[in-house]
């Protein structure tokens, strides 16, 4: 007697129309088939599959339709979409959504995350504007006389940082 895979097991045992087949002495083969290879029954299938795990009314996945595999994946977009519109409600953090307004291309940079950088993205730069926060010191001025020293003033409009540097119009 020919050994049965662990596969051809599963599909025999849990389909039961392949199991009356089997049964009255049919013989069934099982084959991978390349995903749109061009065969118009597997194309079918394919676009029924896809239509059978979504709730085409709400457009709400039914996670016990679908592949496992696809599941941290749905988890991670999930996660990522709360996360974005958290981001851009939060009260905090301004200076630092100006450089990274959204949650998912900051998670793509590879950027080493140093004591200064965290300052400087942070607002929180040893900046005349943030030392004169705590009264550390009298004028917050930028030595260019064209406003306070903030992060954001010495990357978008310091002239003395960058004179050839075109102006960068906040409206």
């Amino acid at each position: 007697m020919k050994r049965i895979t662990s596969n051809v097991r599963l599909q025999l045992y849990n389909f039961p129309f392949v199991r009356n087949l089997s049964q009255q002495n049919w013989t069934i083969h099982f084959v991978w088939v390349k995903v749109h290879s061009g065969i118009e029954g597997n194309n079918v299938a394919d676009t029924l599959a896809k239509d059978a795990v979504q709730d085409k009314q709400d457009g709400i996945y039914i996670y016990n339709r679908i592949p496992i595999s696809t599941i941290p994946s749905r988890v991670k977009e999930e996660g990522l979409k709360k996360w974005q519109a958290q981001w851009v409600k939060a009260v905090n953090g301004a200076i630092c959504r100006l450089f990274f307004p959204k949650v998912e291309q900051r998670l793509k940079l590879r950027i080493p995350i140093t004591p200064q950088f965290t300052a400087i993205v942070s607002g929180q730069g040893k900046t005349k504007a943030y030392l004169n926060t705590f009264k550390l010191i009298d004028n917050p001025i930028c030595t260019c006389n064209e406003g306070e020293q903030s992060v954001e003033h010495l990357i978008y409009v310091c002239s003395i940082l960058e004179p050839n540097l075109k102006r960068h119009d906040k409206t």
